[in-house]
């Protein structure tokens, strides 16, 4: 568990991951991040009404990317996650609506960088994210995140061809923790 302004990072519940994909499934968010179909505003907003947090960890979501959810500590609600993809050294976050705006995101990504480097021991992370998404790219600012090389264009989930602007975050000294 890490504890950043405004948010707690944890390892999400099995709970936990529908609302999670639930935090990036307006269309808002799938403006960036591309994932097919958008869900249904019913069924975001039941989601996101959920209380987060509760049940067993389920530390593996998707092959090589571990996730950490963002709880509000003081609503105990999901206000976005972040993941880390182990085997490209990518880091990747959203959040949930009503969670944009208000100076969080820099705080998802520093937590993202600690956990990829003083976590999982990895010493360089990188993120890429469309040019044109200034809140992204103030976000990762914040964090520490510098710009780097990168390929100019992504591809999408959804097919789309994006432009990329990338950065980095290092570590001289990535630790590996116990749990």
């Amino acid at each position: 568990m890490l504890h950043m302004p405004g948010l707690r990072l944890q390892t999400p519940t099995k709970r936990d991951v529908r609302i999670m994909h639930a935090a990036a499934g307006d269309p808002q968010a799938q403006r960036w991040l591309g994932w097919p179909g958008p869900i249904p505003q019913w069924d975001l907003e039941d989601q996101l009404a959920r209380t987060a947090g509760r049940g067993r960890a389920f530390p593996r979501v998707l092959g090589p990317v571990q996730f950490l959810v963002a709880i509000d500590p003081a609503a105990g609600r999901v206000a976005g996650a972040f993941g880390v993809d182990t085997d490209a050294g990518e880091v990747g976050g959203w959040l949930a609506p009503r969670y944009r705006g208000r100076g969080l995101g820099g705080g998802l990504f520093a937590g993202a960088a600690e956990f990829a480097h003083q976590h999982l021991g990895i010493p360089s992370v990188s993120a890429g994210t469309e040019i044109s998404n200034a809140a992204c790219i103030a976000a990762l600012a914040s964090a520490g995140f510098i710009p780097a090389a990168g390929p100019d264009t992504q591809t999408l989930p959804d097919g789309r061809v994006v432009p990329v602007r990338w950065f980095r975050h290092e570590s001289a000294y990535p630790t590996v923790c116990e749990a």
